[in-house]
């Protein structure tokens, strides 16, 4: 049975981030992860960190807004 790039990363995401509980890549666990996601190859690591840069664009952008109105707030 071959694995699909789901399965795998699935299994990689279960095993390793459940056990480790750290996604930071700054964490030597985070890196081993990666490294192993990099040894298969046919897991598109790239996609997943496009996916990840817009999540956290928008996850700042909206932070930027709230710190806005609020010292806006503030002010008044």
């Amino acid at each position: 049975m071959e694995l699909t790039k789901d399965d795998m990363a699935i299994i990689i995401n279960n095993v390793g981030f459940d056990s480790f509980k750290s996604s930071l890549t700054t964490f030597s666990e985070a890196m081993a992860l990666r490294g192993l996601a990099e040894s298969f190859g046919s897991i598109p690591i790239e996609d997943f960190e496009k996916e990840q840069k817009a999540i956290a664009d928008k996850r700042i952008s909206r932070r930027k807004e709230r710190v806005t109105k609020l010292k806006n707030s503030v002010k008044s």
